[in-house]
């Protein structure tokens, strides 16, 4: 699904499931998170998909954000999407070199 927020193109896609308004308002309230540390970030893709059998860790949130220069990739885990979410928005953030 893509879709606008705050002028940056989105494209968020789900793997397995359906994507609800909760799950995108957690992937938005990351991704405005992530904007408050660097502020020329034009695109972000995420892919959220259930791996594996074992509901304690069996999610995961890749990202992919279009900055100018190299783009920056991170990828979370977890047992809920909103803390695979922060581990890879986590990740990101310690790719900022400024």
């Amino acid at each position: 699904m893509e879709y606008s927020v705050d002028n940056i193109k989105m494209d968020l896609q789900t793997v397995g499931f359906q994507e609800t308004p909760e799950i995108k308002d957690q992937v938005e309230k990351e991704l405005r998170r992530v904007m408050r540390f660097r502020n020329d970030i034009v695109a972000a893709d995420v892919y959220l998909r259930e791996e594996g059998s074992n509901p304690d860790n069996n999610k995961v949130a890749r990202w992919r954000l279009g900055v100018p220069g190299n783009n920056l990739f991170a990828e979370g885990t977890g047992s809920s999407w909103n803390n695979c979410l922060r581990d890879a928005s986590e990740k990101l953030r310690s790719q900022f070199v400024d």
